[in-house]
């Protein structure tokens, strides 16, 4: 699996093994569901250049994620975060979806959200703020899909 140092990634999948996480047995893996503040903590002095999360963020709010992803960025630390959460796809750059172990689409972030029905065939939507942008673009009200509430608030109110 050849991984793009530059980017941050999510991979999107429902049917984690062993097998599976021994492709990225390059990196550092958390892959326990610590709370917050341990996982803060243990991420402060982190030396690796990049970490893989598996589902470590289940059990986050999103101002927490948010808080870990600048922690992160501060530390010049990318992520490869697997999950089966398609809110989580808003956090990286470049996304992985799988089905059973196998690459179903990759791409970055803006690429691979518009194939709604490529999602949908293997059991995902869209993240909310993508399908209501979306949904307002048929309206005329906007040309672009959004990635950040705030952002598509701020546009909506303009």
């Amino acid at each position: 699996m050849k991984i793009n140092e530059e980017y941050n990634y999510i991979v999107l999948a429902n049917d984690i093994d062993k097998v599976f996480l021994a492709k990225f047995s390059e990196y550092p893996i958390i892959d326990d569901n610590l709370s917050y503040n341990d996982l803060c903590a243990k991420l402060e002095f982190h030396t690796a250049k990049r970490i893989v999360f598996n589902n470590t963020f289940y059990g986050l709010r999103d101002k927490e994620k948010i808080e870990i992803i600048n922690l992160l960025k501060k530390q010049n630390i990318k992520f490869i975060l697997i999950t089966s959460n398609i809110e989580d796809t808003l956090y990286a750059d470049y996304i992985m979806v799988y089905d059973s172990k196998n690459i179903i689409l990759e791409g970055l972030k803006n690429i691979v959200l518009k194939e709604e029905k490529i999602l949908k065939k293997v059991g995902y939507g869209l993240p909310f703020v993508v399908d209501l942008a979306i949904q307002l673009n048929y309206y005329d009200i906007f040309s672009k899909i959004y990635f950040d509430m705030d952002e598509l608030v701020d546009d909506l109110w303009n």
